[in-house]
Parts: structure tokens; sequence; C-alpha cells
């Protein structure tokens, strides 16, 4: 966990054309240690013209009895991602996702997701799919700044 606490603070996010949202998607996202620094948990929101698009919760952790980082997102849409590393280097980690409950309308969709580390102050979050067992697509990145 110690090489992803440079996320603790409040950072300021950006996306365009992406999440099935038209145009600029502004997003804030305050990362803080719980339960003894063993979570990182997170609170974001995004918004699309002015308007709330959605808000999530977020608990990354790693997982001593796999080797492997885990997260869980739940979204104000209704449902959870829960997430486990299928690879990790110095500055990402991947996830394969699953939902509960899974919307009808992902039905037959595998879910990707990542956060990278581009700099103490700068990371990246996104999101890919994939149809049966078709090659991802991103769905959407974000790209966050430290707020000073």
């Amino acid at each position: 966990m110690e090489q992803w606490k440079f996320l603790i603070g409040r950072w300021k996010g950006t996306a365009k054309n992406e999440f099935g949202e038209e145009g600029v998607i502004e997003s804030t996202h305050v990362f803080s240690a719980e339960l003894g620094d063993k979570f990182i948990t997170g609170r974001h929101e995004a918004w699309n013209k002015g308007k709330l698009v959605h808000k999530a919760a977020s608990f990354l952790y790693y997982d001593p009895r796999k080797g492997k980082f885990r997260r869980k997102d739940i979204y104000s849409y209704g449902f959870v991602n829960n997430e486990v590393e299928y690879i990790r280097t110095d500055s990402e980690i991947r996830f394969e996702v699953s939902q509960e409950p899974s919307p009808k309308q992902f039905d037959g969709i595998r879910w990707r997701a990542y956060i990278r580390k581009i700099s103490e102050n700068k990371i990246a979050m996104g999101l890919e799919w994939a149809k049966a067992e078709g090659a991802f697509k991103s769905f959407g990145e974000t790209t966050a700044i430290k707020e000073p």
C-alpha cells in the first residue's frame, strides 16, 4: 500500500467525450487512508455541463493471502464493481471487474479498470470493455491533477 499513499489528497479530473457522455466531464476525487492505513478510500463525483453525472465511493486494499490489490467501487447508479488485480507495475494496477447486481444492459460485457500514476501529482483512471471474447476497448479515461 505504501507506494499508493501518494493518492491521499484531493484531485481534480477531466475527460472529454468519455464514459458515454458528450463534452467535458469534470470530476473530483478525494482519497484518504483509513483503518490503520489498510485501506485507501475515495469519494468521487463527475459533472457534465453543470449536471451531476454520478457519485461513487471506492475502497482500495491489498489482499496479502492472494498477493493482489482489490478495489470496491460503489456507484450511485446502484451497483458495485468488485475488482481484482490481474497485473501490476510500479506505476499501474489493472483490475478484472465483476459487478453486483449486474445491470441488464451490461449482459455479455466484460470490464477492466485501471489506475496509473503518471507523476506524484498526476494520475489516470480508466475503464475498458469487451463483448464475449473480443478485444477490450476504452470506455473512458480521466486524467486528474492533485490539488495543493
